[in-house]
């Protein structure tokens, strides 16, 4: 029934089960799985309780409590309960994923790549496990043995879109685009729902200056997640690169509105509405990105031009005296300074400083 959507008739079956045989651990079991499935944590981990301490042996029902107790933010109890599921039962390899899952999330990658290993012996056809296995190699520093990994698993599922897209990570962090490129729209072509795939496509045509295929990759990854801040703030920096500047300023807008503390999103409107000249609106943008990020070194000496390039003279020798201090931190640091040339030789800062720049 339950497989069926009966979830109501499930529910009353599962009731009359404990009601005929209150000692039936698979129904208290079952009974649980529906409250898990529903959201109801509480319940879910009062029947799972009752499950196990009717059969102490119930694999199963110590797997799904654990599931529980991580969904609760309850790691220890959760790692407790994967453990006394593979005492239950020692070839249990979803027990070995899941408390694999959990040392990966705590950054404890050595146990979590044992505990992948160990899911992978007990089922050499466990999808999930090569690839999350894979992601904790890579983490690791373990990157062909990681890249051995995606392979396995897309041998199992050839359309895995996940291990498609880590491998398509693998070879743009070494600067093997059109590889990349190549993992990233086979990911696309077999899924949906996925933003990484696209955004990562997105930032390669970007590179090549194919703009609007940029802008096509971004503006399908709104379409999955219209509150994607991110997607926002990097298709509008692809408009003002392409000369839309006005559509640039209009997906700052939103990005901000959906993540008002997103300094970037601030400062990038900011810098889009200095390069339409308006200049007023430039300069509370900037400020409010500095009130979300006080160390932004761009955007203090982005709005120091500005100001100047309105005459508002308030604070200005504190301003040119902090941007100054960047700069002398930038150069030392080998770092590209936040100050252009032509405008370091307008501002009153030291003449050998403005020549370094």
């Amino acid at each position: 029934m339950k497989a069926q959507g009966l979830v109501q008739e499930a529910y009353a079956c599962y009731l009359e089960a404990i009601r005929i045989d209150p000692h039936f651990a698979i129904a208290w079991s079952n009974l649980a799985g529906l409250f898990m499935e529903v959201g109801d944590l509480n319940k879910a981990m009062q029947y799972y309780k009752e499950a196990v301490k009717l059969k102490p042996s119930f694999a199963d029902a110590h797997l799904n409590q654990g599931n529980v107790y991580k969904a609760m933010g309850m790691l220890q109890e959760a790692v407790s309960c994967y453990q006394r599921a593979l005492q239950a039962r020692p070839d249990y390899a979803m027990a070995y994923g899941n408390l694999a899952t959990i040392y990966y999330e705590q950054r404890q990658l050595d146990m979590a790549i044992h505990c992948y290993n160990q899911a992978i012996l007990c089922d050499s056809r466990f999808v999930e496990a090569y690839n999350n296995m894979g992601n904790a190699l890579k983490d690791a520093g373990r990157v062909e043995e990681a890249i051995n990994c995606f392979q396995s698993c897309l041998v199992l599922q050839a359309n895995h879109p996940q291990a498609l897209t880590n491998l398509g990570n693998i070879y743009m962090e070494w600067n093997m685009i059109s590889t990349a490129a190549s993992f990233y729209k086979a990911a696309i072509a077999v899924t949906s729902g996925l933003s990484s795939p696209l955004n990562n496509l997105a930032v390669i045509y970007k590179q090549q200056g194919s703009y609007a295929d940029a802008i096509a990759c971004y503006t399908e990854v709104l379409r999955i997640d219209p509150t994607a801040a991110d997607a926002l703030v990097n298709r509008g920096n692809t408009f003002k690169e392409f000369g839309r500047v006005a559509e640039a300023i209009q997906d700052y807008i939103q990005a901000v509105t959906i993540r008002p503390n997103m300094a970037e999103a601030h400062a990038n409107l900011a810098s889009a509405y200095k390069d339409s000249g308006h200049q007023e609106a430039a300069i509370a943008s900037y400020k409010q990105a500095l009130c979300l990020r006080p160390d932004f070194p761009e955007v203090t000496c982005n709005l120091l031009h500005t100001l100047q390039s309105v005459c508002d003279w308030e604070n200005r020798d504190t301003m040119f005296r902090e941007v100054e201090e960047i700069i002398r931190r930038q150069i030392k640091m080998s770092l590209l300074p936040s100050v252009q040339p032509f405008h370091a030789i307008a501002y009153p800062i030291d003449p050998l400083l403005a020549l370094e720049i």
